[in-house]
């Protein structure tokens, strides 16, 4: 391919990259006029043409691929991927494995296999997927997180899902103040009681979630809910007495405390609350980067309950008040519960891009969590 071919060809690369799959199309369709003989140009119009939820032209596009370069694995790899994202499952692998005697030490065969085999098995990833999964392309990625949403799904129901693509959470560390005091106390559990009956409910809830064998001790989850619904009193209280230009802070810190409760109402309800006070206020620039964060959160929440229309317009709403990657991951989740599988992987890639995303870590996790 040379000249104005070549560019027809890279055009439609780009404008694949973008997806704009029907613009794609037009433009490998030039250069196929111009050089049908080049079989990867019959690939990328493979993946236009899939895209557009068209497969069977899709197919008869690869065909023609495979026919011109019969020893090439790559053609039937892309035949495999694109059974596998239109849901054909038994069709993919065979594909997956036909590429795999053409060239059985290439990692993106091996990983599309185990990938397969997982979807049609079920249950935990083998380790080399988990492994592969670490390690291979974006798209690779996205797709593994897709299978293992409709594993949660499907398994646990639309709440769990939502540990995909949440940040895993950070351990809580104490103040120095706080870290003094309890040098005086044998008992740790003790300390935080004592906070308790003093009123300092949040600082004897960070004691007790400071260490990991504080929280394991069987007096701790009943106390941890008497101090964090102590501290809810007392927001709510700042909250009725408190000057307006402090409601934003208070509302958030209520925000907290009803999800470390798991108070779902009370979070749509508090977070709407501060959303409505932002938008009151003008959408001032300087908070919206924490309204696109509010705005996420309460899209979550919605997946949560399995309200995905509404999830999908709050992900609309917080991607308008700034455009975040994870507000893709979000959408995914959505647009799967509404059976939206394809723009469920798209929003998946957007959300990995360029990001240390432990795609691995998180196989391993929640797969054990969904059998468990």
């Amino acid at each position: 391919m040379i000249g104005r071919t070549e560019r027809l060809f890279a055009r439609g690369q780009r404008a694949l990259a973008r997806r704009d799959h029907a613009g794609a199309e037009t433009l490998l369709r030039a250069a196929l006029a111009r050089a049908p003989q080049q079989p990867h140009v019959h690939l990328y119009l493979a993946h236009a043409l899939a895209e557009q939820d068209r497969l069977a032209e899709a197919e008869r596009a690869l065909a023609v691929a495979i026919e011109r370069a019969p020893a090439a694995f790559v053609f039937r790899l892309h035949h495999g991927i694109l059974l596998l994202d239109a849901g054909d499952r038994a069709r993919a692998r065979v594909a997956f494995a036909a590429a795999a005697k053409l060239a059985p030490r290439n990692r993106l065969v091996e990983g599309y296999g185990e990938l397969i085999a997982w979807a049609e098995r079920g249950g935990a990833p083998s380790a080399r997927l988990v492994e592969l999964a670490g390690e291979l392309p974006e798209s690779f990625g996205a797709r593994a997180l897709l299978e293992l949403a409709e594993l949660i799904l499907d398994a646990r129901g639309p709440r769990a899902m939502l540990e995909i693509v949440e940040p895993p959470a950070e351990p809580a560390g104490l103040r120095a103040g706080l870290w003094l005091g309890a040098l005086r106390y044998r008992d740790r559990l003790r300390y935080a009681e004592n906070l308790v009956d003093r009123g300092r409910f949040d600082d004897a809830a960070s004691v007790i979630e400071a260490a990991p064998s504080t929280l394991a001790d069987p007096r701790a989850p009943a106390l941890l809910e008497r101090a964090r619904r102590g501290a809810l009193q007392s927001v709510d209280a700042a909250l009725i007495a408190g000057d307006r230009s402090a409601r934003g802070a208070l509302l958030l810190h209520r925000y907290e405390l009803e999800n470390e409760l798991g108070d779902e109402d009370g979070i749509r309800r508090t977070l709407a609350e501060w959303r409505d006070l932002y938008l009151a206020a003008g959408a001032p620039r300087a908070q919206r980067q924490l309204a696109a964060a509010v705005t996420r959160r309460l899209a979550a929440v919605e997946i949560g309950c399995g309200r995905y229309e509404a999830a999908l317009e709050l992900c609309a709403a917080s991607r308008a008040a700034r455009a975040e990657r994870e507000t893709a991951g979000v959408e995914a989740l959505a647009r799967l519960g509404l059976g939206q599988r394809r723009a469920a992987r798209h929003a998946l890639e957007d959300f990995l891009d360029n990001a240390l995303f432990p795609v691995d870590m998180r196989l391993t996790a929640l797969t054990r969590s969904s059998s468990a």
